[in-house]
């Protein structure tokens, strides 16, 4: 997933008016994605989630 012109074959996600270019084989394969922007001490950035999988390390 990119914020990104889509290239042939992407599927484009519209989140709080910004658009994200997603492979249409991932796209079809994922049902549902969440987009959350985390801004960090030391890091800042986008965070996608899959199918609710918020995962842990």
């Amino acid at each position: 997933m990119a914020q990104a012109e889509p290239e042939d074959g992407d599927k484009t996600l519209t989140v709080d008016e910004m658009n994200f270019a997603v492979e249409g084989e991932v796209y079809d394969l994922v049902n549902s994605f969440e987009i959350d922007y985390y801004k960090g001490v030391f890091q800042k950035g986008y965070v996608v989630y899959a199918n609710g999988n918020r995962g842990s390390c």
